[in-house]
């Protein structure tokens, strides 16, 4: 004789929520504002930590025809672990940077704004010694005509932090 025991479960429902999910973290607000200039260039950067900000000066009047980019830094506490080296994909005129978990860059060249996300482990003085050059480095090339940004070298070649 063979019993079967049956136990009544009840399915949790995975489609009420009180909020929505925000797993690319787009609603994370960034109340923190400074402008300033890289090269030619002016920067607009919006943060939620105080010290992903540049150590640059700040930038109080406009220049006449300069053009404007706008960097969105936000720490996440959710990404662990430190900088790999990075890894750069690009398509169109969307550039990314992975560096490992915890850092991931976008570039939209057409809307002129850098997206980057920046784990909880990457330290202030690893961001201003090599992320805020790297993040230049991008923002300089954010305007180039993409047959010369391939000649850069800067999209198609991985860089390391050594």
């Amino acid at each position: 004789m063979i019993f079967f025991w049956r136990q009544t479960v009840q399915q949790p429902d995975c489609s009420i929520h009180t909020d929505p999910l925000d797993l690319l973290r787009r609603f994370v607000p960034t109340p923190l504002k400074a402008v300033y200039r890289i090269g030619s260039l002016r920067v607009t950067v919006q943060t939620n930590d105080i010290t992903l900000f540049p150590a640059f000066p700040l930038v109080d009047i406009p220049l006449p025809g300069e053009r404007l980019l706008e960097w969105k830094l936000i720490r996440d506490l959710d990404a662990p672990g430190l900088l790999d080296p990075p890894l750069f994909l690009t398509c169109g005129a969307l550039s990314i940077v992975e560096m490992g978990s915890a850092c991931f860059l976008g570039l939209d060249h057409e809307r002129g704004e850098l997206l980057g996300f920046i784990g909880a482990e990457v330290d202030a003085r690893t961001h201003q010694e090599f992320l805020v050059p790297f993040l230049c480095q991008m923002t300089n090339e954010a305007f180039l005509p993409a047959e010369e940004a391939e000649r850069s070298g800067f999209h198609a070649t991985e860089q390391t932090n050594d």
